[in-house]
């Protein structure tokens, strides 16, 4: 059994471990990923992950990766399509998302050739995801997942079938014509200016939560980018916005706006340059419209990062 249970400090996950191609009983590789919260998501990963090892086998054998088989299954081809073009063209933050997505996918769909996957095998896929593609954090129940969510999926699959068809290796893109779910738009409500003062007076959480909401409302920009700011933005009485913040599992670090090409700078790199590269929570006053702060500041990074 290639699936396993572990237990430690009283919670339960999944992992999957097995023999890599190739491997005997003198040089032996095993393959081992740990951290899936259920059996079904630890099946399915190890799944995608026999078919991934098996075509770098085959690639090895082949002597060049370029002339290695095409992907023939929708596992296959998810990990060429991430390989290719999610992995090293994506920010972060989309990289990590589009693999989380993939997770919720069926291993019978991933085992499917691409050339047989329709537009019916698709719907029915959304609606297992709809109804108990999910599961609960505690007691690991099958739960269903959000209309929202399962629209993602979908348009990780629609992206990837739609390479498939500019590399050649399918006619049409079958989650085109299938039928996702449709999640109910939001509509965005202006709040008064005394709202704003008691949504500010009200606010709890880290100290720093009340300046946080002042910043965000008074210069209307995204979370993101109110915590990138650093006191060298401040020029001239105005907030300079160039950058903002991005943090995945790994890693909390700064990354240009869209559009812009300024060099990304490590987070590392900023909270060493205190005390006046990040905010501080002494000597912080509001003057005249501009931020000021005095000698003594501290670093705030990991703080802002839990917002």
């Amino acid at each position: 059994m290639a699936v396993h249970k572990r237990k430690r400090k009283g919670k339960v996950s999944w992992y999957y471990k097995f023999d890599a191609p190739g491997s005997t009983r003198d040089e032996r590789r095993i393959i081992r990923e740990f951290g899936f919260a259920t059996k079904g998501e630890a099946q399915g990963a190890e799944a995608a992950r026999r078919i991934e090892e098996q075509e770098k086998a085959e690639m090895a054998k082949a002597g060049s990766p370029i002339a290695a088989a095409p992907p023939k299954t929708l596992a296959m081809l998810l990990n060429e399509f991430f390989q290719q073009h999610v992995d090293v063209k994506l920010a972060p933050k989309t990289i990590e998302r589009y693999h989380e997505q993939a997770v919720y996918l069926d291993a019978g769909l991933l085992g499917m050739p691409i050339t047989e996957i329709t537009p019916l095998h698709l719907n029915r896929e959304w609606k297992r995801l709809l109804e108990s593609g999910g599961h609960h954090r505690h007691t690991k129940a099958p739960r269903p997942l959000s209309k929202k969510t399962v629209r993602n999926v979908a348009g990780v699959v629609s992206s990837a079938f739609r390479r498939a068809v500019m590399w050649g290796l399918a006619a049409a893109n079958p989650v085109t014509n299938s039928e996702p779910p449709v999640p109910r738009k939001c509509r965005g409500t202006a709040i008064t200016v005394a709202q704003v003062d008691t949504l500010v007076e009200a606010a709890s959480g880290p100290w720093c939560i009340s300046l946080f909401l002042e910043m965000a409302m008074g210069l209307g920009a995204r979370r993101g980018e109110v915590l990138a700011l650093r006191w060298s933005d401040i020029v001239n009485g105005r907030a300079v916005i160039s950058r903002t913040l991005s943090q995945t599992k790994n890693e909390l670090k700064f990354k240009p706006l869209k559009g812009h090409e300024d060099t990304e700078e490590r987070l590392a790199g900023v909270v060493q340059e205190a005390p006046h590269g990040v905010l501080g929570r002494d000597h912080l006053t509001y003057q005249d419209g501009v931020l000021r702060h005095g000698v003594e500041a501290e670093g705030v990074a990991q703080e802002a990062a839990e917002l």
